[in-house]
């Protein structure tokens, strides 16, 4: 018997388990493809010139009144 619904079982037909638009189909709406450069966003971390220490002892220094 388990053998009968085995191969019955085979018969059957799977529902389609696409979501949206079929791949397959040319007339499929896609979004515009737009250009982005890979480095969009990116800082630069180039070497710079110290500051100078009178400069980064008053950003630290506590505020007077």
């Amino acid at each position: 018997m388990t053998v009968g619904l085995a191969i019955a079982g085979g018969c059957t037909v799977l529902p389609r388990t696409e979501v949206g638009e079929a791949p397959s189909n040319p007339g499929a709406r896609v979004p515009q493809v737009a250009y982005r450069p890979v480095t969009a966003g990116t800082r630069t971390f180039r070497p710079v010139e110290p500051k100078g220490w009178e400069d980064l002892n008053r950003q630290v220094a506590p505020k007077g009144n």
